[in-house]
């Protein structure tokens, strides 16, 4: 046991207060830790865009869509153990929560390197996929054979924001990433320039920067919140079962999402490189202009799950209401901001011709479609903790399938590039609006059945 046990004493911190603060506070905080993750890579892919070379930028942005899958998994494994540690919490079972915690860090670290391996394999087929020939290519294959091997770190580093956030520790959690964020800061501009080692650099400085947080993770995890207790081997198969049907719906949800950035990578990289170097950027734009749209997931869910864990469904409903409001007053306001400071981003980047329209594609068009996701990012994180993960599921996979495909396909045919972009836009708004009316639907029936439930148990 960890000598910070006495914290288990305390009470549960979502169950009282109100909900919007909490929203707030846990997005914000988790909103700065995921920009701060995915800042590592805009920043990586920043300073190889300083090289003036669109076959390196390119390179790095193929390379990035193999990342995305880990991540994408990654992500759903931490948002599938946090709503299970959290429920655990907010029901004040501790030695539960610790247990689960345990299994799930080992998990993190077996799955990273079944990653890895499957990584390695499928590397030459997805890099072929996005058109990748000569000097691109060895570039994306060079950077991914670099970073790969430190994929079991990543998972064990993310699921660790995910069991710190289950306790409520904002501040921590907030940090894992924020560390790798200033890390890759300091360090890409000497190994990319003063060493000169360019797109090899920054995959260098990606791997010390996964372990040192995979590192930080565990301390946090095990050192300050005692989450860490080895189960007796006959309750081991009850946890896994439980990992198991929490935590695969909510890694094939988020699998969603970088399926349907490679559709659309596919689709833009029919115009040569100068365009997918473009997407590239976008790619990287759109986590730090809207990390708080994808953390609301992850933030949102732990309050709705420790509530729901201590039967208080008015409190879950007005966490979804909540959620809710702040996603479409965010994106509202950021989109603004990307519409007026697009030439700032079309400089930073030193981009022209086919790279600057994507840019500016995405600050005027794609950015609104941020809106109707927005509203499905809140409801996942509904489904994924009262107990219904298929449905969030279903949602993303929807979304960023039947919503993607045919829309940037007649998209492309109608006006190329710009029609992609008017595609992706189109696709979302009736996924988010049924997702949100489907998420308030659940919590309805929810309620309904613990009220039917009361006076029999009184």
């Amino acid at each position: 046991m960890s000598r910070h046990m006495p914290a288990q004493g305390r009470d549960p911190v979502f169950l009282s207060g109100s909900t919007m603060r909490h929203v707030a506070i846990m997005t914000v905080a988790a909103a700065i830790g995921l920009m701060a993750m995915f800042l590592v890579d805009a920043i990586s892919l920043f300073y190889i865009s300083q090289l003036n070379d669109a076959a390196m930028t390119a390179a790095v942005g193929r390379a990035s869509y193999i990342i995305g899958f880990i991540i994408g998994i990654s992500v759903g494994f931490m948002v599938g153990t946090s709503a299970l540690v959290a429920r655990a919490i907010g029901a004040r079972e501790e030695q539960r929560a610790q247990e689960l915690s345990t299994i799930a860090l080992i998990i993190a670290a077996l799955g990273g390197t079944v990653l890895a391996i499957t990584a390695f394999a499928v590397t030459e087929p997805v890099l072929s996929l996005l058109e990748a020939e000569g000097e691109a290519l060895n570039q994306a294959r060079l950077y991914l054979y670099i970073i790969l091997p430190s994929t079991p770190f990543f998972v064990i580093g993310v699921a660790s924001i995910g069991l710190i956030r289950a306790r409520g520790d904002a501040r921590r959690s907030m940090m894992i990433t924020l560390v790798g964020g200033i890390a890759t800061a300091l360090l890409d501009p000497l190994f990319i320039f003063t060493f000169g080692l360019e797109v090899t650099g920054a995959a260098i400085v990606q791997l010390i920067v996964r372990v040192s947080v995979a590192a930080l993770g565990l301390y946090y995890v095990i050192g300050v919140h005692g989450l860490f207790h080895m189960p007796d081997m006959s309750a081991v198969g009850g946890h896994l079962r439980a990992l198991a049907k929490q935590t695969v719906p909510t890694v094939l949800t988020n699998l969603a999402t970088p399926v349907g950035a490679i559709l659309i990578a596919q689709a833009v990289a029919n115009y040569g490189d100068s365009a997918i170097a473009g997407q590239a950027v976008v790619d990287r734009l759109i986590p730090v202009a809207f990390g708080v749209v994808f953390a609301l997931s992850g933030a949102v869910g732990p309050v709705i799950g420790q509530n729901f864990g201590a039967g208080q469904m008015d409190r879950v409903r007005r966490t979804l209401i909540d959620g809710v409001i702040f996603a479409l007053g965010y994106v509202s306001l950021v989109w603004a901001l990307l519409f007026v400071f697009q030439d700032g981003l079309v400089a930073l980047y030193n981009a022209d011709g086919d790279m600057a329209l994507m840019i500016r594609l995405f600050c005027t068009i794609i950015a609104a479609s941020f809106i109707f996701n927005g509203l499905i990012f809140v409801t996942n994180a509904a489904f994924n903790n009262l107990g219904w993960p298929l449905m969030a599921t279903a949602f993303n996979w929807s979304r960023q399938t039947i919503g993607v495909l045919p829309f940037i396909t007649i998209g492309a045919a109608w006006g190329g590039l710009e029609g992609i972009a008017w595609g992706v836009t189109a696709g979302s708004v009736f996924f988010g609006v049924t997702a949100v009316a489907t998420a308030f639907w659940l919590v309805g029936r929810l309620t309904r059945a613990q009220q039917a439930v009361a006076p029999a148990t009184a």
